[in-house]
């Protein structure tokens, strides 16, 4: 009678082992999934800030270029491309410089530094040259209203 318990106790055993076995063979790769998903999206998101973080670093340090350099070397009549081209390596420099922590952190997340803080250094150079063109196509009148001048 012992006999016919213990192997009725056996196979049910099996029986929950090989339901637990298979309950972890179909979830593993669902549980997997949404870690894959929450790691990725903590990444995304590192990396985003990151990038947002540079690139404040990055129009602070051309509007600072524009003041003392940028400006100076138009009204002494030496901006060259080549001075153009220094400028912007500095300026590269001084971003990572200025940054380092990002960057390092940028490293791990985005890849290409020193790429991505040129763009990002291109395009505070763009925002700016969009700004100062927007100030200058708005100029105010002498009876104190604003006149706006055609854009060519």
């Amino acid at each position: 009678m012992m006999n016919i318990e213990l192997q009725v106790l056996e196979s049910v055993t099996s029986v929950v082992t090989a339901g637990v076995g298979a309950l972890v063979a179909a979830a593993a790769p669902a549980v997997k999934r949404y870690i894959d998903r929450h790691v990725a999206a903590k990444e995304a998101q590192i990396a985003d800030t990151v990038i947002d973080g540079l690139a404040q670093i990055a129009e602070s340090v051309v509007a600072d270029f524009n003041q003392r350099v940028v400006r100076e070397a138009k009204a002494q009549g030496v901006w060259t491309p080549t001075l153009k081209q220094a400028v912007k390596q500095d300026a590269v420099q001084a971003v990572l410089a200025q940054g380092a922590n990002l960057a390092a952190l940028a490293e791990q997340t985005v890849g290409n530094v020193p790429s991505l803080v040129e763009s990002l250094v291109e395009q505070a150079v763009a925002k700016g040259k969009a700004s100062v063109a927007q100030k200058e196509n708005v100029a105010p009148q002498s009876n104190g209203q604003e006149k706006i001048s055609a854009v060519s």
